[in-house]
């Protein structure tokens, strides 16, 4: 399987450089310290080393490009970056290039465009996991649930080690739509009553941290649980037990040590449960619903949407239960908690109910 890593990228440059002068003098050279400074971070000083390269046309230029666009967008430079890879793609039809660029498109809010990147990437490779997963990303934020699910199966029988990553973009994206939609109240639903609580983590493998959900437009495309940083966000720190990322990925969390890394992690499960009464004449069969915790004065919000097969006849009253077990909270985010608890308003909203007779009840026109 190929993983298109950006250090065997690196790598394929530095040995395509073969001078070895300790002041550069060619376009090879500057290519080499340019790799360099991009692997200290020196992002000003990778771009201008790769500046020169391309100015003295060096070997491999359409490296140059790419490592000078993921640079520039680092730096939130988002246009520039694409214009970069776009030189690297004609240059080099590479499968990580197209991806790449395809991810940066999505952050610009062109959602056909990045379809098209990803699309050009998988037929380029058709083992490249990670651009079927972005691809699931990408169409879950244009409302196509079912083409995104089909991409997620796919990415996850190639790589099962993005299945923590990509479920918690989607889900996050999924979240997202709900607290941005006006929801309407079901006439043949009551929630009777609603409670959570968090207990210690029953698993000592924690996975990562949970994503807040944001209605500002900073998150608005979903990508800032990559790790966007479009808008000079980092994205949310690594859990110290998360599968392992691409350091060099312009998507990627932040490493260790950088900024918004520092925080304090403390594993919990979290248990929802919602008591709802059906008030109709229809059974119902299945039930989709969410439990919104909104900061009080704030349009920041978290929202946990859950699913669940039930027979719930006319009259009758069902208790809903359900669960998200091994959350990593950081201690310095103003994450719901049961010492924060007051300061946020509660609620539980229907998003779906399915009746027996087929006929199905939605509470928004969204995706």
């Amino acid at each position: 399987m190929r993983y298109f890593n950006l250090q065997l990228l690196l790598l394929l440059l530095l040995f395509a450089c073969t001078a070895h002068a300790q002041q550069p003098v060619s376009g090879d050279d500057f290519s080499q310290r340019g790799i360099t400074r991009f692997e200290k971070n020196d992002l000003e000083g990778a771009i201008a080393d790769f500046t020169k390269a391309i100015e003295l046309k060096g070997n491999e230029l359409g490296y140059c490009f790419y490592f000078r666009g993921i640079a520039l967008y680092r730096l939130g430079r988002l246009d520039e970056a694409i214009a970069d890879l776009s030189k690297a793609i004609t240059l080099k039809p590479h499968p990580r290039f197209y991806a790449d660029r395809g991810n940066l498109l999505a952050q610009r809010g062109d959602f056909d465009g990045a379809i098209t990147d990803l699309n050009k990437a998988i037929e380029l490779e058709p083992k490249f996991a990670k651009a079927y997963g972005d691809r699931g990303i990408v169409r879950l934020m244009r409302g196509e649930e079912t083409a995104a699910e089909s991409d997620f199966k796919k990415c996850f029988e190639l790589d099962k080690t993005l299945e923590f990553q990509i479920t918690r973009a989607a889900n996050h994206i999924r979240q997202q739509a709900v607290l941005s939609t006006e929801h309407q109240v079901p006439a043949d639903v009551e929630v009777v009553k609603f409670n959570w609580t968090e207990t210690p983590s029953r698993k000592a493998d924690v996975p990562s941290a949970p994503v807040p959900v944001s209605t500002t437009p900073v998150s608005r495309t979903g990508l800032r649980v990559l790790g966007g940083m479009d808008k000079g966000e980092s994205g949310p720190p690594v859990g110290g037990n998360e599968p392992a990322t691409d350091p060099f990925d312009p998507l990627a969390p932040p490493l260790a040590g950088s900024r918004g890394a520092s925080a304090r992690f403390l594993g919990v499960d979290r248990k929802f449960n919602a008591s709802i009464k059906n008030t109709g004449s229809k059974t119902i069969v299945a039930v989709r619903w969410a439990y919104f915790l909104i900061p009080q004065n704030s349009k920041d919000g978290f929202a946990y949407v859950f699913s669940a097969k039930i027979t719930l006849g006319p009259g009758k009253t069902k208790e809903l239960h359900d669960e998200i077990p091994s959350l990593v909270l950081q201690t310095d985010q103003k994450s719901p908690a049961t010492h924060n608890r007051a300061q946020f308003t509660e609620r539980v909203v229907i998003l779906r109910l399915d009746y027996a007779d087929g006929s199905s009840w939605r509470s928004s026109k969204g995706p």
